[in-house]
């Protein structure tokens, strides 16, 4: 036990050891609040003394600025007087010069007005001369059209077709280099089946002549001007031989019925009578293979763009295959792992529960710990010697030797 005494009063007064840490502490405490509230205000004091000289610096800069300011006004002013003299006097020096160009471009306008009218002649001389030429080749290039309407080579009629067959192949091979480098384009000399065409035109994908976009049969007709022959009349030969020759279309390149307006207006498709069959004036001989051409490639592209869907097709059908074998070793290996969370899920309950045991142990003990503590008040000399005078005597005696 510590005794204190009152300062006041006078009183000795006895305390445990905890208790006078503990009202040391709260002395300490006391203390330390002092000290700090008395720094706090030294801080706050400190504060306000510079903050008030950081704001008569402020002012005092900015009184500074101003006066700056101020003064470069006054310049401006003055240097703005003195521009608008010198302003008066160059527009006076330019309305002078002014005066002066104008004259001059007046002159050049009259100059050019001349100019004009000169140019002007001797362009409606020009036009008079290029109208007349013009209509000179004009005059020429409807004669020509006139020319090549009216068609007609030797006295018969086989002579007239095989100018017809060389015109064509003249021209197929014109371009043959550089628009059907894979194509095939010769005469139909196999008559086995009883008759043959004009013509063969195969066009292939490439040089080695393996895939074949197209083909054509051709039948070349021609006549005198007073022949009474039909362009139909050759319809189901054309026809038999473009099956014959396992051609996919037929083309009748022809100048009968030469005042026809149907025939003379271009290509004609002819596909309801006969399939996949046309009928062309010779100028149009080149255009209609052409078209067949770009219609055939387009279609064989979009087989290529189908048998590589049909090839990725059966690549996904592989996969989704694949993916369902995964996904089923999948499932398997979730039923699995949810069998051992279950075990682990019973494992953690089971943990929790002892835990639970542990907790509510450890709580009683320390609930017997502190009903102890508070039992031990009572180990007090005068409590334990209270009903026990010879206790109390053996410890009187005692402190009285200590005390001697």
């Amino acid at each position: 036990m510590i005794e204190i005494k009152c300062p006041k009063c006078g009183e000795i007064i006895k305390i445990g050891k905890d208790q006078y840490n503990a009202l040391l502490n709260e002395i300490d405490k006391i203390e330390l609040d002092k000290r700090v509230s008395e720094r706090v205000n030294e801080i706050e004091k400190t504060n306000e003394i510079k903050h008030e000289l950081e704001i008569n610096k402020i002012k005092t800069d900015q009184e500074t600025i101003i006066n700056e300011l101020k003064h470069k006004n006054e310049l401006l002013e003055e240097k703005i007087k003195n521009s608008d003299k010198d302003i008066e006097v160059a527009v006076a020096k330019a309305t002078e010069e002014s005066k002066e160009e104008i004259a001059k471009k007046n002159e050049e306008i009259v100059k050019l007005t001349g100019d004009i009218k000169s140019m002007e002649k001797d362009l409606d001389i020009s036009k008079n001369a290029l109208t007349a030429q013009y209509e000179g080749q004009l005059k020429i290039k409807d004669e020509e059209i006139k020319k090549w309407k009216d068609y007609r080579v030797g006295d018969s009629t086989k002579d007239i077709g095989e100018s017809l067959e060389q015109y064509c192949h003249d021209k197929f091979d014109e371009i043959r280099a550089y628009a059907y480098p894979n194509a095939y384009f010769e005469k139909d000399n196999d008559a086995s089946g009883g008759t043959k065409g004009d013509f063969i035109f195969r066009d292939y994908v490439d040089e080695d002549k393996e895939n074949e976009i197209t083909s054509i049969m051709f039948e070349m007709k021609n006549q005198k001007e007073d022949g009474t022959k039909k362009n139909e009349g050759f319809f189901k030969k054309l026809d038999d031989d473009r099956n014959k020759k396992k051609c996919e279309y037929a083309v009748l390149v022809s100048t009968l019925e030469p005042d026809s307006n149907l025939y003379n207006n271009g290509i004609v498709d002819v596909s309801h009578k006969y399939p996949k069959m046309f009928v062309v004036r010779p100028q149009f001989f080149l255009t209609i293979i052409g078209l067949i051409k770009n219609m055939a490639k387009t279609r064989f592209e979009y087989r290529k763009q189908v048998i590589q869907y049909q090839k990725e097709h059966i690549d996904i059908t592989k996969f989704e295959d694949a993916v369902k074998v995964v996904a089923s070793k999948i499932a398997e290996d979730y039923d699995n792992a949810g069998k051992q969370y279950d075990k682990v899920e019973k494992m953690c309950d089971d943990m929790i529960k002892k835990l639970t045991e542990l907790k509510e142990a450890f709580r009683l003990g320390q609930k017997w710990i502190g009903a102890a503590q508070n039992q031990l008040p009572q180990l007090e000399i005068r409590k334990l010697t209270k009903d026990n005078p010879t206790m109390k005597e053996k410890f009187e005696e005692l402190d009285n030797k200590k005390k001697s």
